[in-house]
């Protein structure tokens, strides 16, 4: 029950969310409800070609919110909360990729059974394989603590990354929506 619930909000909020994103010139990452059924919090996450400002998350957060209370999708008391996205938000569009060239990412990877964590810059995309410049090391061994120093600052080690010696280009096969990319 309490499932059906926030799927009716998500399926029947996506199209006017993705049509008032739209007419701001961004486009809908993805709507999110969470609570209960009678005080749901409904998350929109909004992203685009250009930066998102308050202004937008205003806009299209009263335009939703007349939408809910006009289709009564919600029975008792709502938080809707407009946002873009923050920096753990993975990129799984192409013009997110293109946004972020030359961008410092965190790539999260399969080879054979194996997880890999690796942190650089995105410098080539297609809808195959992305090419990363991994960050260079300014220590050249691996430190004992998981937080290095960078010329682009600290970055925060997992402990299935790969530490570079010297700058090298990795190529990561995958496909586009279905990896675990993220610009910092």
């Amino acid at each position: 029950m309490e499932t059906m619930f926030k799927n009716l909000i998500v399926e029947t909020l996506k199209p006017y969310a993705a049509k008032f994103a739209q007419d701001r010139g961004l486009y809908l990452l993805r709507v999110e409800v969470r609570g209960t059924e009678f005080s749901p919090v409904i998350e929109v996450i909004l992203d685009g070609d250009r930066s998102v400002t308050i202004d937008d998350c205003e806009a299209v957060s009263k335009d939703l919110h007349v939408a809910i209370e006009a289709g009564r999708l919600v029975r008792g008391n709502f938080r809707l909360d407009v946002l873009s996205p923050g920096t753990d938000e993975p990129l799984v569009h192409d013009w997110q990729f293109e946004r972020n060239l030359g961008r410092l990412v965190e790539v999260h990877y399969q080879d054979a059974e194996e997880t890999h964590t690796l942190h650089g810059h995105l410098r080539e995309y297609s809808q195959k394989e992305i090419a990363i410049e991994p960050i260079h090391v300014k220590v050249p061994k691996p430190p004992v603590a998981r937080a290095i120093a960078t010329k682009e600052g600290p970055v925060i080690l997992q402990a299935d990354e790969q530490l570079y010696e010297n700058l090298t280009r990795v190529v990561v096969q995958t496909e586009i929506g279905k990896s675990g990319f993220r610009a910092s």
